[in-house]
Parts: C-alpha cells; structure tokens; sequence
C-alpha cells in the first residue's frame, strides 16, 4: 500500500517524527530526523502500512547509532552550542561551571508502597539554581550536558550528593533507599562503572541506578556489562519510562533489572481509556512473572490509585503522594508519615503538602 494522500502522509510522517523525538532526546537530533522524513516519505511508504513506519524508523536509527559512535565525526563544544536553539545554547557555557559554583541541589520523589503505605525509597532528581536565570528544570539542560560530554562529571556530582543526603537523612532515623538516574552516554563507560562501585560502596544504605529503555541503543554490549556489575554488587536496577521508548522484549529479557517504572503516558488515562488499563495491567503481570516489581509513575488521581492497587502495582509514585522535595522537607514529610495511622499513610488528601514548598 502506498500513502498517496498529502494528508494522510503528513499525519503518518508527523507521527514518526515525534515517536522518535522521544526515542532521540538529544535536541539538535530532532531536526535530523525531521529532514529525513520529509525526504522519505513524500515518495510513498512502499512497504506497507506500520511495516513502512518501522522500516524508516529502522532508518533513521542506525545512521544516529552510527553518528553517535563515531569519535572522528563527534561535533565539537561548538558544534553543539551552535546548532542549539538559542535559549539553551547560551547556558553551555554556564554548565560547565555550574559544579564549581555549586549551582546543583537534588529533590527527592517518595514512592510508597501500594498496600502498607510505607516510604522505602525515593527517586532523586538534580535541578539547577542558575544566578541570573533562576530555577532550571532538568529538560533545559540534560541534553546540552550529554552533548557537551559533561554528563559524566554531573552524574558522579549526582550520586555523590544523593550519598551524603541519604546518610543525614537516616542520622534522623529515616533508612531510605535513593535511586539516582543514570544518563545513556554514562552508562556503558567501564571506568565510570568502576567509579561508581567504588562509591556507592561506601554508602550508608542501599543505592538504586534508574535507566531508560533507550540506553541499550548506543552500546548494547557495554551497557549490558555494567548494568550486570551493578547487579552483582547490590545495586538494584530499575528500567524507568517503559513503555515511552523501544519496549523491547529482547532488551527486558537480558537487563538484570529488579523494577520496571510505567510510564505516565499510561498511568494518567486509566481512568479515561480503555486500553491503557489493559496496558498497564498486562505489563504488571508481565514484571511479576519476571520477578520484577512495578512502580507506577505519575499517579495524580484517587481513581488512578484505587485501580493500581487491584492491579496488583506493587509502588506507587506522583504528585498524589508527594512532589519532588528538598532533604529537609523529605524529612518532615517522612516525620509526619510516621505519626499518622495506616490508614492515613494509605490515604491520599493529604498530598504529601510539603513538597509544594520546594
């Protein structure tokens, strides 16, 4: 079958291109892949129906794959600035001294267990306090830093930080488990592997690495090695945002992992679709039967709670709980958590009020 409606090819190309904008976060990779569409597609997709989208998407990802690992066409701190929109090229130069300036801070999200109520465990997140533009999510800068070859030194600051917080918080009798993301380009280094261990070995309680589906793309084989490294020394794995990106079972197969994290894509239209809950259900009894756990992400409602917990979600993780926090006010979210009932504690009117303040 070939697409010989105008309309029909603009929907089909404008659905490619941001499935694979998600696929690709890096900014610039974008527009790459916007100009090959509009090269391809106009001339029909002559393999038929979804076949013709996976072809291209096919594509399109090996000639990144092969971009990315390339060291003799790798772009330039310049290259990269420049091709940037402007808003976020003119931070480059501000990222790099960002860690001297101790410009960084960490927020911790609770996750809580669906049916005690109980806050084991927390996802650590890194935001930036620039001097002249104020409060910067993680969405302005991450790619930039990934491109600029700093995100190794931003992780090592990341996990380092999320140390010492975890060892004040557990001085106030809080034992929390911290899970620190770990960026693609990260991973499959063997000495930031070796770092890592080294590092996380000295903490005082356990330490958790979240990955993306998307961090097997560039180095399957490196990638694969660490995450086994990280495994057999304790350190639990967690596959976050599954369902955003490839989803593949090959992939989920291999990773030592002990959790699996829906994406919120899925979690926000249970209540208001009729697959997503066949989705979500499907995929919890899939982890179970692999012996992973499930945390679902961004889990805003009651109703999106109450249906989880028959699901058999085994965590719960959103604003419904709490919002990102600082250490402080994790300290007194998880202070008030202590004195409420169970019941209260598996409640949601309270919202974890707190965190609204950070």
């Amino acid at each position: 079958m070939i697409l010989q409606d105008r309309g029909a090819r603009f929907w089909v190309a404008r659905f490619v291109k941001n499935s694979l904008n998600t696929l690709f976060i890096v900014l610039w990779i974008s527009a790459n892949v916007a100009s090959m569409l509009a090269l391809m597609l106009p001339f029909g997709l002559a393999f038929g129906g979804l076949a013709a989208l996976g072809a291209i998407a096919g594509v399109v990802a090996a000639l990144l794959w092969r971009r990315q690992t390339a060291p003799r066409n790798a772009p330039s701190a310049q290259d990269v600035k420049s091709s940037l929109p402007p808003a976020i090229a003119s931070l480059a130069d501000d990222l790099s001294e960002a860690v001297a300036r101790n410009e960084f801070f960490l927020v911790h999200q609770p996750k809580m267990r669906a049916r005690s109520g109980e806050v084991q465990a927390v996802e650590t997140l890194i935001r930036w306090r620039h001097p002249t533009r104020g409060l910067i999510g993680p969405n302005d800068f991450i790619a930039l830093a990934e491109e600029r070859g700093e995100m190794r030194r931003i992780t090592e600051w990341v996990i380092r930080q999320a140390i010492v917080e975890q060892a004040s918080l557990a001085a106030c009798g809080h034992a929390v488990t911290f899970n620190v993301n770990i960026s693609a380009r990260v991973l499959p280094d063997r000495d930031f592997a070796e770092w890592a261990l080294a590092t996380v070995s000295a903490a005082s309680g356990p330490i958790g690495f979240e990955i993306t589906e998307t961090a097997m793309i560039a180095d399957p084989e490196g990638a694969l090695r660490n995450l086994h490294l990280f495994a057999d020394a304790g350190i639990k794995i967690a596959i976050d945002d599954y369902g955003a990106g490839l989803s593949s079972l090959a992939y989920l197969k291999q990773l030592p992992a002990h959790e699996l994290k829906i994406d919120r894509m899925f979690i926000s239209g249970l209540s208001s679709s009729h697959r997503d809950p066949l989705l979500v259900r499907s995929t919890i009894d899939l982890a179970h039967a692999l012996d992973m756990e499930v945390t679902a992400e961004g889990v805003d409602s009651p109703a999106a709670l109450a249906l989880l917990k028959v699901m058999g979600c085994d965590v719960i993780q959103g604003f419904l709980i709490a919002m990102p926090m600082a250490l402080g006010d994790l300290r007194s979210f998880l202070d008030a958590r202590e004195d409420a009932t169970p019941e209260a504690s598996l409640g949601f009117n309270w919202l974890g009020r707190a965190g609204r303040a950070s």
